[in-house]
């Protein structure tokens, strides 16, 4: 793109610090949401040990500064491409060369340099937080933030009512949707380090899940209801579910029947030597998963009132899936059902 006249009538005041602050932030928002969202399912499909690792404490933290850099750049290509962005066109604010000219797209992304390490201090602790209240002591005072000066203006028109009413809607749904990522986050960290209650959806009981396990709700390829629980330091993970069976069928029939069935994603036997869950007699099938037989698979399976339970607790890179933790887990998990 060629650097030409702007064309935004009104826009001729210096924008203030907080309506640049809000722009940069709901362009940000606009972006990490998608992004974060692909790179973990990226991350996923890559390596178990990956998904393990995205259920620690701060991890969604530590995803969030490695990515950055790409919503920075990103955010160039997108005004390269449109001329503005979300949150500037919303705000009104524009940005200008010394000249009074749109920059290209290569000067807008060498801008979002500067930005990224003078004005957010590369995300750094500490660093951003002092480099941020630097560069809006600068702007406050009327004066071009420090990576601008003889480079750039950060000009804003008058914002209509229409405006006005959208950029409020936009930011209290970012706020919300932000609240709420924030609160799943912070619930899952208490839950990780204190363990916390688990109610079993089918019958009501609760329970208290142990410490260093994370929890999450899915469905199998065969659209049924599974609770996938996470232990990212002992590198396991454990699938709860349940299946009706028809009246005639004895548990072994089920787990000769369910180990045909998983025969695409895993390589099951049903174990010779049984199993008590609460007393009552349970089957054991183990065996690895396909595609990486290093995953070793640990199942346990309790029949109760024509219904099938199984905990199947798989280990990653080697690792027994059959350790204390995850015994311990399945103990708890076979307590939900009366």
């Amino acid at each position: 793109m060629s650097t030409v006249a702007v064309g935004a009538p009104g826009a001729t005041a210096l924008a203030r610090p907080w309506r640049r602050f809000w722009a940069r932030v709901l362009d940000y928002w606009l972006l990490i949401l998608p992004i974060g969202f692909l790179t973990g399912m990226v991350m996923g499909s890559v390596s178990v040990a990956w998904v393990l690792w995205l259920q620690k404490p701060f991890s969604n933290l530590i995803v969030n500064w490695c990515l950055s850099p790409l919503v920075m750049l990103l955010e160039g290509l997108i005004y390269g491409w449109l001329g503005t962005t979300p949150g500037k066109w919303l705000l009104g604010v524009q940005l200008l060369t010394a000249q009074g000219l749109r920059p290209t797209r290569s000067q807008y992304l060498r801008r979002q340099i500067d930005v990224y390490i003078f004005g957010l201090g590369a995300w750094l602790p500490l660093v951003s937080l002092l480099s941020t209240l630097y560069q809006y002591g600068k702007v406050r005072e009327g004066e071009a933030a420090g990576y601008d000066q003889g480079k750039f203006e950060v000009r804003a028109s008058k914002l209509s009512v229409v405006r006005i009413v959208c950029t409020a809607l936009a930011l209290i749904g970012m706020l919300m949707v932000n609240g709420h990522f924030r609160q799943a986050s912070q619930e899952a960290h208490r839950q990780y380090q204190n363990g916390g209650p688990w109610t079993n959806r089918v019958t009501g009981r609760k329970v208290t899940i142990p410490s260093g396990w994370s929890h999450h709700q899915s469905q199998n390829q065969d659209k049924q209801d599974v609770d996938m629980f996470f232990h990212p330091d002992a590198g396991i993970y454990a699938l709860f579910a349940r299946e009706s069976i028809p009246g005639p069928f004895e548990l072994e029939d089920y787990a000769a029947a369910w180990v045909k069935a998983a025969s695409e994603s895993m390589h099951l036997y049903v174990s010779s030597e049984g199993d008590t869950v609460n007393g009552q007699p349970a089957l054991v099938v183990l065996g690895s998963v396909a595609r990486d037989k290093s995953q070793k698979v640990h199942a346990t399976l309790l029949k109760r009132d024509g219904v099938v339970w199984r905990v199947v607790l798989i280990g990653t890179a080697g690792g027994a899936p059959d350790r204390a933790e995850a015994l311990q887990l399945r103990q708890v998990l076979f307590s939900s059902v009366p």
